[in-house]
C-alpha cells in the first residue's frame, strides 16, 4: 500500500513538472527595416530572455529562447555602431528600434519586428 502511494506521488510531481516545463516557449522574432548590415540586432524581453545576432539588410531571424506564458515586452534595436547600448539624443532613440506588446500562447511562435526610426516621425 505504501508504494502505492509513492507511486501516485511522485506521478503527481512529474505531472506538475511537465506542466512546468512546457508553460516556456520559444519566441522567434523576424526583424524587418533593418537599415545596414553594420552591427548587431539586439532583442531583449521584460521576462529576462536576450539574444543577439549580427545585422544584415534584409530580414533577420533570431530565437528567445525560455519565455514564460503570459503578456511580454519585446525590445528590438540595431546597434549599428557596436557599443551594445541604445543611443540616444535627449531621450529619443537614434538608432532603428522597436518595442511590441505580445501574449505569449505556444511553444513556438512567430513575431515579425518592423524596426522605426523614432526621429523620423518627430515633429521639428
Amino acid at each position: 500500500m505504501k508504494t502505492m502511494g509513492y507511486k501516485g506521488m511522485v506521478i503527481v510531481l512529474f505531472s506538475m513538472f511537465v506542466v512546468g516545463v512546457s508553460a516556456q516557449s520559444v519566441l522567434t522574432l523576424k526583424v524587418t527595416n533593418v537599415p545596414s548590415a553594420k552591427g548587431k540586432l539586439m532583442a531583449a524581453t521584460d521576462k529576462g530572455q536576450y539574444n543577439m545576432v549580427d545585422a544584415a539588410v534584409s530580414d533577420v531571424v533570431l530565437e528567445l529562447k525560455d519565455v514564460p506564458a503570459g503578456k511580454c515586452k519585446i525590445y528590438v534595436y540595431h546597434d549599428e555602431n557596436g557599443n551594445y547600448r541604445l543611443d540616444r539624443e535627449d531621450g529619443v532613440p537614434m538608432e532603428y528600434c522597436a518595442i511590441v506588446d505580445w501574449e505569449v500562447k505556444e511553444n513556438t511562435e512567430t513575431v515579425v519586428v518592423p524596426l522605426v526610426d523614432v526621429r523620423k516621425g518627430m515633429k521639428k
